[in-house]
């Protein structure tokens, strides 16, 4: 899970920071073809699948509880919230490329 997906994120970055434009240089932030690369966790949010699996019978007893204390507690996050949080991360660029940011860390 979320060691896999730091470490490929990663890899992802350094990678294409190693990668040239033919001349021996780095592409310049002009070029489209450069990226940086963000591991965004979302944190839960609340939708349709959370509160089917808050009010589900056949679900694992402690998952279970955990999305049913989780809505009922309101600390699940709202859809919209955690998307502004991600193009505010986005737009002020300030990230290093492959790091890993949480929703509750902004």
């Amino acid at each position: 899970g979320k060691a896999a997906r730091d470490m490929f994120h990663a890899v992802l970055a350094k990678e294409h920071a190693q990668q040239t434009d033919g001349e021996g240089t780095t592409p310049s932030t002009s070029n489209p073809a450069q990226f940086k690369v963000l591991n965004y966790a979302p944190g839960a949010c609340s939708t349709e699948m959370t509160d089917i699996l808050a009010d589900s019978a056949d679900l694992d007893g402690g998952l279970q509880q955990f999305f049913s204390t989780s809505r009922d507690k309101k600390q699940l996050v709202r859809p919209d919230d955690t998307a502004a949080k991600l193009v505010g991360l986005l737009m002020k660029d300030e990230f290093e490329s492959g790091s890993h940011v949480d929703y509750w860390d902004v």
